[in-house]
């Protein structure tokens, strides 16, 4: 359940992260990790216009043949071929669609639901921080 998007919505959003991140090769899917249930997360901290401009978009991807989805996919990513301003506002579509992907998908959070590989253990992401311990005053 989310406090931004409905049912649909969020069907739309799966679609879409399963074209963008349809796992393999050890990989889970987007939806297979669930991490679309931590979308509040991402929309709580995304001015209310675009929030309303996701949300329609994913209300479209949710009934969109998939054809359609992964044709504005290659669309936004030719962006380069075509002049300003329409070469800029397919960026910024670009950030705004892939950009909430990414961000859940490799955020490593899952649903509850969800048993297998974390996406960082998949890929094999380990980050760790390890303390020296200073020797002497600072000034030497």
């Amino acid at each position: 359940m989310s406090n931004y998007l409905s049912q649909t919505e969020l069907r739309g959003l799966s679609r879409l992260g399963d074209i963008v991140v349809p796992g393999g090769y050890g990989q889970p899917s987007f939806s297979q990790t669930g991490c679309v249930s931590h979308i509040d997360e991402l929309m709580s901290a995304t001015p209310p216009a675009d929030v309303k401009d996701f949300k329609l978009l994913m209300k479209v991807f949710s009934v969109a043949p998939e054809f359609i989805i992964r044709g504005i996919l290659k669309l936004v990513d030719k962006n380069s071929a075509f002049p300003e301003p329409i070469s800029g506002l397919l960026r910024l579509l670009s950030v705004g669609i892939k950009g909430v992907v990414f961000s859940l998908y490799y955020s490593n959070k899952t649903s509850d639901f969800y048993s297998g590989p974390s996406v960082h253990e998949s890929m094999g992401y380990q980050v760790s921080c390890e303390k020296e311990e200073l020797k002497g005053s600072a000034g030497q």
